[in-house]
């Protein structure tokens, strides 16, 4: 056996674990109390005059039947946010506006930051203006904040829209939310969406807010997340998902990607380690592919390969919520392809800053 193919089959091994590792997270859940605690909704809008009405009625169907409110921040838009959020506001909702000064680097972190600062509840939920939060979503992550409890984040998964592309976004969403479900089951999150997420107040100023991670664009969700689990406070997976918009379109698909790319070169410890050996691997099976295009054949490659392949699909199976996110495993061969230019070029890409915040 050379050097390649030893390679391969250790930094392969370790990836399978890791793989396995999940698989057996994603399959813990929380058990909810029967809290109801005084909870803030907390939506960023930036330009989003046609979604926020839609938001704004999911939120409105909620059930909870504890003391809530709902806070829009409108973060510097240009369009007719403030206005449509305001035609269809009912007593819950506050309308605030974000500072033209930002306090952070991040657009989104001033916002939120803001938000809080106008917010009453005790336990804070987000959401995204696109997001359409199933009527139990409220009390069910509520819920959750039993003892010890400090944040609760869950998944969303977009609409499914036309052509292949829209299809392979989703089910790479997907591979993300199952990768927050299956570390956080672990009791070692390692990722989550801020369009399903959820931390106590306490939490947040015990942590300092965004101060200690606001020179780093995006990452209100992950960023903050990391934060929170260096300290004693427990991380638990909500199983509610939220419905959002489809992904964006043309050049912005790439910014998004670089952003989502660069959160994991601020990883430190073994949650880094664990991202050097996944680069690793990605790197290793681009080595094969090109052998393999040059006509040279490698048993080990095939094998690892077959084996990567059967353990993304037992976990996407697992994890998947519905069953339409379950039939999006068809293009799973497509993403396996994928992922090795987007590992080893989008996460070097994203780690140095060269993309832009939307908007």
């Amino acid at each position: 056996m050379g050097i390649y193919e030893a390679l391969l089959l250790g930094a392969g091994g370790v990836y399978l674990g890791a793989i396995l590792w999940l698989w057996a997270g994603v399959g813990r859940r929380p058990r909810p109390g029967g809290g109801q605690p005084r909870v803030s909704v907390v939506v960023a809008a930036r330009n989003e005059a046609e979604n926020i009405r839609a938001c704004l009625e999911a939120l409105r169907a909620q059930d909870y039947q504890g003391e809530w409110e709902v806070v829009v921040v409108d973060d510097r838009s240009t369009d007719q946010t403030a206005r449509v959020v305001a035609a269809h506001a009912w007593e819950r909702v506050k309308l605030v506006r974000a500072p033209e000064e930002r306090s952070f680097r991040c657009p989104k972190k001033s916002a939120l930051a803001q938000g809080i600062a106008s917010s009453f509840g005790e336990v804070l939920l987000f959401t995204d203006a696109d997001c359409l939060p199933p009527p139990q979503w409220v009390r069910a992550t509520a819920g959750l904040f039993t003892e010890g409890v400090g944040l609760v984040a869950g998944h969303a998964f977009p609409a499914a829209g036309p052509g292949l592309r829209h299809q392979v976004l989703a089910l790479d969403n997907l591979a993300v939310g199952a990768l927050g479900a299956g570390s956080i089951g672990m009791g070692a999150p390692l990722s989550c969406t801020g369009r399903n997420l959820a931390y106590c107040r306490q939490v947040y100023q015990e942590v300092g807010g965004f101060t200690s991670i606001g020179h780093l664009v995006g990452g209100d969700d992950v960023y903050f997340l990391r934060l929170v689990a260096r300290t004693k406070w427990k991380v638990v997976y909500n199983p509610v998902p939220i419905a959002c918009a489809p992904g964006p379109e043309g050049w912005r698909v790439l910014q998004q990607k670089l952003r989502h790319a660069s959160k994991a070169g601020h990883y430190q410890g073994p949650a880094l380690a664990l991202a050097g050996a996944v680069y690793l691997f990605h790197l290793l099976l681009l080595i094969g592919l090109v052998q393999l295009a040059r006509g040279q054949v490698h048993e080990v490659f095939f094998g690892v390969w077959g084996a990567r392949c059967l353990a993304d699909l037992a976990l996407l199976g697992r994890f998947a919520p519905r069953p339409q996110e379950r039939r999006l495993l068809v293009f799973l061969p497509l993403l396996e392809l994928l992922y090795i230019p987007y590992v080893l070029v989008f996460s070097v890409v994203g780690r140095l800053g060269w993309f832009r915040w939307k908007g």
